[in-house]
């Protein structure tokens, strides 16, 4: 880039002296550099390891995520930031599962205990989710309901395609 008046070529100068600073900068840090190779069987095993991936061809298996409790609100208890004026009847429990996280919301009902849930994230429109015994269908927006479900330890299973969300030992009360 040509630049004609005298700020101009000012500038040009002090940006190709910038830029010149940089790169001796660079070639010293590169001089001084002392690091370490890896030691060779680590390489050896990288390497074999991506090949292995990489020719890995034919039937997919099922991926198997187990879900890990992240936050858990218990009913009647304030919880700080929350914007609510009072404390709700209801336990909110939020679980992670690689690229998708559980929004469970456990309610006491007439005879039972009521669980709306949704699933965020990609993937979980339309699909059964398993409640110990108990089966339900998640709607276009991944959200799914089980109602009066007796108290107990359950597992809770998401399956979608070649993809399940597992909640291992859920205990509601």
């Amino acid at each position: 880039m040509h630049c004609f008046d005298g700020e101009g070529k000012l500038k040009m100068n002090l940006m190709n002296s910038d830029q010149e600073a940089m790169q001796k900068k660079i070639i010293s840090l590169m001089e001084r550099d002392d690091s370490a190779d890896a030691p060779a069987d680590a390489l050896k095993w990288a390497k074999n390891l991506y090949r292995t991936r990489q020719s890995a061809t034919g039937k997919t298996l099922v991926q198997r995520i187990k879900a890990a409790l992240q936050v858990t609100i218990a009913p009647n208890e304030l919880v700080f930031g929350e914007r609510s004026a009072g404390a709700s009847e209801v336990r909110q429990m939020l679980f992670s599962a690689g690229e998708n996280s559980v929004d469970l919301r456990i309610s006491k009902g007439t005879k039972g205990l009521n669980i709306q849930g949704q699933v965020l994230g990609e993937g979980f429109s339309d699909c059964t989710v398993r409640l110990g015994k108990y089966r339900a269908e998640t709607n276009s927006i991944s959200e799914f309901k089980f109602t009066e479900i007796a108290g107990g330890t359950y597992n809770l299973m998401i399956e979608s395609g070649e993809k399940h969300i597992v909640i291992e030992e859920l205990e509601l009360s």
